[in-house]
């Protein structure tokens, strides 16, 4: 598999994908892919009414609104290393997308410095932790970011925050509109994504994800 676009954009689409089996053997060949807590590999995501969300969800703060980029797993020790998504049903709403390094490219020196000195509280309920937003993995460096989970716990934090919650939010010029026979792959520690804004008259949609390590 060329990885290139993957490890310089941040993503890359992969065609020819329209089953949970194909979707597990894409995951196999970029590494081991991570079960969810109840035992499923693939997990499917369907929209929620806010009142039915597990609290603290981004279905229980959004609602049927767009989620604001973010990076997912944010609250383990070391975030996932790729996510893939596959969409089916109603499509319309598209998943946003963006790679961190594009998302700060116009931050002055400031933010930079704040950002690697910064300190963040992480809310996993009774194992919350201290970290930082940027980490190394053996050879390779991440980041982690996400408004909802990451509380700042210093000053450089408190500034990162500032600077970057409206960018998460803000509207989104880079987004995947699915198709039943396409998937994505994110490398979660240089790229952030989202949710769309809903359509109208909104039916299901359902989004495949598997995370791998």
């Amino acid at each position: 598999m060329d990885l290139t676009e993957l490890n310089t954009r941040g993503w890359m689409l992969v065609d020819g994908i329209s089953s949970q089996a194909d979707i597990l053997e894409l995951g196999k060949a970029l590494g081991s892919p991570v079960r969810t807590p109840n035992g499923v590999l693939v997990k499917e995501i369907r929209r929620v009414p806010r009142n039915e969300a597990p609290p603290g969800s981004q279905s229980a703060i959004y609602g049927a609104g767009p989620f604001p980029l973010h990076t997912d797993t944010v609250f383990w020790p070391l975030p996932v290393r790729y996510v893939i998504l596959r969409g089916y049903g109603d499509t319309r709403r598209p998943t946003t997308v963006k790679s961190f390094s594009e998302l700060v490219r116009n931050c002055d020196t400031q933010f930079h410095v704040c950002a690697r000195d910064s300190v963040w509280l992480v809310r996993a309920g009774s194992k919350s932790f201290y970290c930082s937003m940027q980490f190394r993995h053996n050879d390779s460096h991440g980041w982690r970011y996400d408004a909802d989970l990451m509380t700042p716990a210093n000053y450089a934090a408190l500034h990162v925050d500032k600077v970057l919650r409206p960018l998460v939010t803000s509207e989104v010029d880079e987004s995947i509109t699915w198709s039943g026979d396409k998937a994505v792959v994110f490398s979660n520690w240089t790229a952030l994504h989202g949710r769309g804004p809903q359509p109208s008259d909104e039916g299901i949609r359902v989004i495949e994800r598997l995370y791998v390590r």
